[in-house]
C-alpha cells in the first residue's frame, strides 16, 4: 500500500503535557499518547518547557523552521538549529529554550523492544535510490519545491511537509529524483522485531 498524507489531514492533538499542539502525521495504532508502537508528527513550540515523557520509548527530534533550540537533556546540554536532529530516551528529563522565536520540530517516537528504526535525513541533488525492505518506509518532504518520487514505475509528486507511506509489498526499489533543487527529504524506515 502507497498512501500521500497531506498536511492538511494531519491530525492536531494536545501535546501529552497540555502545554502545545502536535500535528500527527502518522501512528502503528490507537488513539492514546500511551497506545502506540510507533508515531511521527510535527510540533509547534512557542515557548520555553518541559518535554512529555514517553516512558520505554526513544525519540529523534529534528528543528523544520525556526532558529533552533537549547535542549537540556538529563545532565546534557544539545543545540539544535534548522535541519540538526538529537535522539533521546523518551523517559529523560528534556526542557527546552528557544534560541529566537518559536521553531517547528519533526519527531520519530518509537518502542525499541517491539520496533527497529532508521532515521536519516537526505540533503542532495542528485537521484537517491532506496532499498525497499522494511515493513514501513515514511519519506517527509522538507522541501519548498515537490519532490518527485518514482516507486516501480510510479511516480508520485510529494509538496512541501506532505509525506509518502510505504508499507512494504516486494516492492523492487524506490526512487527520488530531483535534478533541478537540493532536495531536504527524512527517510524513516520501521520494521517489527
Amino acid at each position: 500500500m502507497i498512501a500521500l498524507l497531506d498536511i492538511s489531514h494531519y491530525k492536531k492533538m494536545r501535546w501529552k503535557n497540555g502545554e502545545g499542539y502536535t500535528l500527527e502525521i502518522a501512528r502503528s495504532a490507537g488513539e492514546s499518547l500511551n497506545d502506540f508502537e510507533w508515531r511521527i508528527s510535527m510540533a509547534d513550540v512557542k515557548s520555553a518547557g518541559e518535554f512529555s515523557k514517553f516512558h520505554g520509548m526513544q525519540r529523534f527530534l529534528t528543528v523544520l523552521e525556526g532558529q533552533g533550540i537549547s535542549l537540556h537533556i538529563d545532565d546534557d546540554f544539545k543545540y539544535l538549529h534548522t535541519l540538526q536532529t538529537v535522539s533521546f530516551n523518551g523517559e529523560s528529563v528534556v526542557y527546552c529554550e528557544l534560541l529566537a522565536g518559536q521553531i517547528r520540530d519533526f519527531n520519530l517516537i518509537y518502542d525499541p523492544k517491539k520496533i527497529s528504526a532508521q532515521y536519516q535525513w537526505i540533503f542532495t541533488q542528485d537521484t537517491f535510490k532506496i532499498p525497499v525492505s522494511s515493513d514501513f518506509i515514511f519519506v517527509f518532504n522538507q522541501s519548498v519545491k515537490p519532490l518527485e518520487i518514482m516507486i516501480d514505475e510510479k511516480i508520485f509528486y510529494l509538496q512541501h511537509q506532505n509525506c509518502l507511506k510505504i508499507e512494504h509489498e516486494n516492492l523492487a526499489k524506490m526512487m527520488i529524483l530531483n535534478p533541478q533543487f537540493s532536495t531536504q527529504a527524512c527517510l524513516i524506515q520501521l520494521s517489527k522485531i
